[in-house]
């Protein structure tokens, strides 16, 4: 259910989200209109493994649990981000993802995502350390 918070709640959530540590304000703004925020009830499944992705998902508030198609299983919480997989490549989701308790999420749409990277050229970087990082802990391997 949309919460329609103001421009400036929105960049107040945006502050609390360690993927936009180190942005301005200017950009704070500009990625607040770009995020719908979102509140969803326990239970409600938000990606699933196999299907087109279309949003970006932030968690602001609330824990998800991630099932990998391996079968691996994983918890995200507040400041956490998934869905940019489908996003940058446009292929399948890679996992199903379900919310564990309530939730509040920013979320990005696909046209959105791009003009949040093109706002905010740094959270590339970000995102793909992200994406690494969970590459290797999907196979298994050390992470740094």
């Amino acid at each position: 259910m949309p919460l329609w918070r103001s421009k400036s709640g929105k960049v107040d959530l945006l502050r609390r989200v360690p993927l936009f540590d180190g942005l301005s304000q200017r950009q704070l703004e500009q990625i607040a209109g770009l995020a719908d925020e979102i509140e969803v009830a326990a239970g409600r499944r938000l990606a699933v493994a196999g299907e087109t992705g279309h949003e970006l998902f932030i968690i602001v508030d609330g824990q998800a649990q991630v099932r990998l198609r391996n079968g691996r299983a994983t918890r995200l919480g507040p400041g956490e981000f998934f869905g940019e997989m489908s996003l940058i490549d446009g292929g399948p989701r890679s996992a199903t993802v379900e919310a564990r308790t309530p939730m509040r999420l920013l979320v990005v749409g696909h046209r959105e995502f791009w003009s949040l990277l093109a706002a905010a050229p740094q959270l590339g970087g970000k995102i793909m350390r992200t994406l690494s990082r969970r590459l290797r802990e999907a196979e298994g391997a050390p992470t740094a």
